[in-house]
């Protein structure tokens, strides 16, 4: 409890700056108002103390690094996001608005207001005079709906430089954080068959789109028979004109497992259904784009939320762990190796729905010290991931 009127006191601070970068368009490759947002966060962290360089990533725009350093041994990584969905012209159609204790605005909750509230809870801790951190690095980066194409690098490069990540994504309640996601992988089902003309002789053709079709189902079958492991057929796409029996037909397959054997039967199920063949003399071609890897609850994470229980229960909340089908950038930090929580950021909903996107301004301080209260916890203790 130690740091939550701390985070109450910044509150309408806090409200307020949230109005400003919410109302910047900042969809993913908006580079205007990316590096615009980028350089007034830029400028905020040095008044706190940090030293913070911009790295330019082509096609996106600006990504923020901050470090400073403190006089004990745990580096701190903390990761956020400040792109968006949204297309330019979104906060003209909705700006930024508190209603009911509801705020609303493009990328108010994915993830603007888990960026400032992971800021504020660093200034209370500093604001405390707490200094037993090895290092606290800060990372913002500017693409993670597109999968953090261009970041990655430098995401990468930094979590090989700290001992345990944060990442500031929200949560749909008080009491609840991210300990696993699944990771993903793509495929591309190439179906090539004969063409003929489909009035003249349709008997000497052989449709790769009815071959494709047999194969689509078998794959949504699939998510019955191996539990935790999902199957999604999307991008259909066959050329050919109306007239003339399909002679290629490609569908992109999504995989997503909680862990590396997960994918890997569904590989070789995906495997056998591009083997088989419903119409004969038709030829299919399955390849595979390696995605995220699983972020999955190692001894050293649980470690983590026992840690976030205990402060939890110094707010009153009963902290819950849980895994996500949803990829973030914690699969990419766990990658490198090192134990991350994610989820840490207030509470909200609708993503990804302009009209419903939402936060609930009350949740912003309690989360906020939890987070701080988990931070010095943390680098007060002897955790054994270090």
């Amino acid at each position: 409890q130690y740091f939550l009127p701390k985070l109450q006191a910044y509150q309408q601070e806090l409200l307020e700056r949230l109005e400003l970068i919410v109302n910047i368009d900042s969809g993913t490759g908006q580079r205007e108002g990316i590096d615009r947002i980028m350089k007034y966060l830029e400028q905020w962290l040095e008044t706190m103390g940090f030293s913070v360089q911009l790295h330019n990533s082509d096609g996106y725009g600006q990504n923020l690094v901050a470090r400073l350093r403190g006089n004990g041994g745990v580096r701190l990584l903390l990761v956020g996001h400040l792109d968006t969905v949204y297309s330019a012209g979104a906060v003209v159609t909705r700006p930024f608005q508190v209603i009911d204790g509801l705020a609303f605005g493009p990328g108010v909750i994915d993830m603007k207001s888990g960026v400032l509230m992971g800021v504020y809870s660093l200034r209370a801790l500093l604001d405390s005079g707490f200094e037993q951190f090895g290092e606290i690095i800060v990372v913002f980066n500017n693409d993670e709906e597109v999968g953090s194409v261009g970041s990655a690098p430098l995401l990468r490069e930094i979590a090989r430089q700290a001992d345990v990540g944060f990442v500031l994504e929200s949560s749909r309640s008080e009491e609840v954080i991210t300990k696993s996601r699944k990771g993903a992988d793509k495929y591309v089902m190439v179906v090539t068959g004969i063409p003929a003309h489909s009035g003249a002789e349709p008997h000497k053709g052989r449709s790769a789109v009815i071959e494709l079709a047999h194969k689509m189902i078998a794959i949504h079958n699939l998510n019955m028979l191996y539990p935790g492991v999902t199957f999604n057929v999307t991008r259909l796409s066959s050329s050919e004109p109306l007239n003339i029996v399909p002679e290629v037909a490609c569908c992109h397959i999504s995989v997503r497992a909680y862990n590396e054997q997960g994918l890997g039967k569904a590989a070789k199920a995906l495997e056998q259904v591009a083997a088989g063949c419903s119409i004969p003399d038709t030829r299919t071609k399955l390849t595979c784009t390696r995605g995220r890897a699983p972020y999955t609850a190692t001894p050293e994470i649980l470690q983590l939320v026992e840690m976030a229980q205990e402060e939890g229960k110094a707010l009153g909340l009963s902290i819950v762990a849980e895994g996500k089908g949803g990829l973030s950038d914690a699969n990419l930090l766990m990658e490198v190796g090192i134990p991350v929580l994610d989820s840490l950021g207030p509470i909200g909903g609708g993503m990804h729905d302009l009209n419903r996107e939402h936060l609930r301004v009350d949740s912003i301080p309690l989360r906020g010290a939890l987070l701080a209260g988990l931070i010095s916890r943390l680098c007060l203790s002897k955790f054994t991931g270090v």
